[in-house]
């Protein structure tokens, strides 16, 4: 049996690399491979094809640490979002490439196509649409978050012939569309991906639990992993080793919601076995870091083990509006934090520090204290304008107040305009916020006292 896996292009306003990787369908491939199948994958994503030569500035460069830019084409945008007055586009591989490297495949006898962001359904719908062209009879599969919080709308619009979320889901498929090698297939969570399936494996990504012990209202973490669960840290290292000696790995990230939680029987011991290995990787964690689990020994592992990008979350630094978000962070366990990485020999000018605007109930003046706030103490603010996820008391709460209608396009659950259908904050408020997190930060000793809500 044959199965064709599709990670499908990015259909968006901006779009860059920072360390995606289809990690659940190089999971999938893995469990296929055992229960039998020969598996192949087309990353519409891929930066470094090798056929990506023949077309000018679309083969991929590396910014910094494995990160960088896709290439992309710019693509009429929908009639749902025909009013926003900004170029949309396809980020990947050239829609052309795509034919290319499908007609070269034997024909499969199953395809599975994974996905993100559940405003990136275009190009889920149009890796099915091209996939189907190429194998008419071929049954498609669409699994992965999107199909997890809108299985309605995937059903719907996605063109799929089957909608799963996961493995369990996706074995259940064996009768209907009468696959029986399905029933063979067994998917570990923290199984080994397929990494070889990639094109480029000096960046990878990792991850050494699911879930959160928080449940801020803004997050789909608890929708998507209900119960934490976190690998023995021996596990975790037999796998970083494996893939410094396999794919000659520099650079791993990691995808954990919640990596410091349960430090010291979890992450502290992965980073004494790294840092005594020997290893030359450098560590990234583009997820924020919940700075109350940040102690001084962490911190001091981190740096021993070769932690180079750190980013924490804050979402505001509001007393009143972090307890009701889910109350993970404070005051003074952020500024601990801070304290303990700069201890650690790290710069704090290189720690970012993520910013949640438009929260519902949020002003402007709050945001803008919440990066100024960030810049006093010597950190680097990142900005994320909110978005409502489906199935969050958010989401809910928006809905109740009439924001959000049943009709509400997917589309508009992407944070770069979602704030124009809210009108929470106008054009302008969103120019001063970017403005004042570019600004950089305040020289040390030069913090300036403010009064915060």
């Amino acid at each position: 049996m044959r199965a064709l896996l599709i990670n499908p292009w990015i259909y968006d306003f901006a779009a860059y690399d920072l360390w995606i990787r289809p990690l659940g369908l190089l999971r999938l491939a893995a469990g296929l491979r055992t229960a039998g199948w020969k598996v192949s994958l087309i990353d519409c994503l891929d930066r470094f094809h090798p056929l990506l030569r023949e077309y000018p500035r679309r083969g991929g460069r590396n910014d910094l640490y494995g990160c960088g830019k896709f290439g992309k084409t710019e693509v009429e945008k929908p009639p749902e979002i025909a009013a926003v007055e900004r170029r949309w586009y396809r980020y990947g591989i050239p829609a052309e490439l795509f034919t290319r490297l499908a007609e070269k495949i034997p024909r499969p006898d199953l395809a599975l196509v994974g996905s993100a962001m559940t405003y990136w359904y275009p190009g889920v719908r149009e890796a099915l649409r091209r996939v189907k062209e190429t194998f008419p009879g071929t049954p498609a599969v669409l699994g992965g978050i999107y199909p997890r919080l809108c299985p309605g709308h995937a059903r719907r619009f996605s063109g799929a012939d089957a909608v799963c979320a996961t493995a369990g889901e996706l074995k259940a498929l064996s009768v209907p569309l009468r696959l029986p090698g399905l029933a063979k297939l067994k998917v570990d969570p923290f199984s080994s991906p397929a990494f070889d399936l990639l094109s480029d494996t000096s960046a990878l990504p990792l991850q050494t639990s699911r879930g959160c012990p928080f449940s801020c209202p803004y997050c789909a973490s608890p929708l998507l992993d209900p119960e934490p669960v976190r690998r023995r840290p021996e596990e975790v290292f037999s796998e970083i080793a494996g893939m410094a000696e396999k794919y000659r790995v520099e650079d791993i990230a990691f995808y954990d919601d919640a990596l410091l939680s349960g430090a010291e029987t979890h992450i502290n011991p992965l980073l004494k076995m790294i840092a005594s290995s020997g290893l030359k990787i450098r560590l990234h964690s583009p997820n924020g870091l919940h700075a109350r689990f940040l102690t001084a020994e962490t911190a001091e592992l981190m740096k021993a083990a070769g932690f180079t990008t750190i980013r924490l979350g804050l979402e505001t630094s509001c007393p009143r509006r972090q307890r009701l978000e889910g109350n993970k962070v404070d005051d003074p366990a952020f500024r601990r934090a801070l304290k303990n990485l700069q201890r650690a020999g790290f710069g704090l000018s290189g720690v970012g520090v993520y910013i949640m605007a438009g929260l519902p109930g949020q002003n402007l003046r709050e945001v803008v204290e919440t990066i100024e706030y960030v810049r006093d103490l010597g950190a680097e603010p990142f900005f994320d304008l909110y978005s409502p996820i489906p199935g969050t008391p958010h989401y809910a709460r928006l809905e109740d107040e009439g924001v959000i209608g049943v009709d509400m396009d997917p589309l508009w659950q992407n944070n770069s305009i979602f704030y124009l259908r809210y009108r929470s904050f106008g054009p302008e408020d969103v120019r001063k916020i970017r403005q004042a997190s570019s600004a950089g930060p305040t020289p040390p000793g030069r913090r300036k006292e403010r009064s915060r809500s």
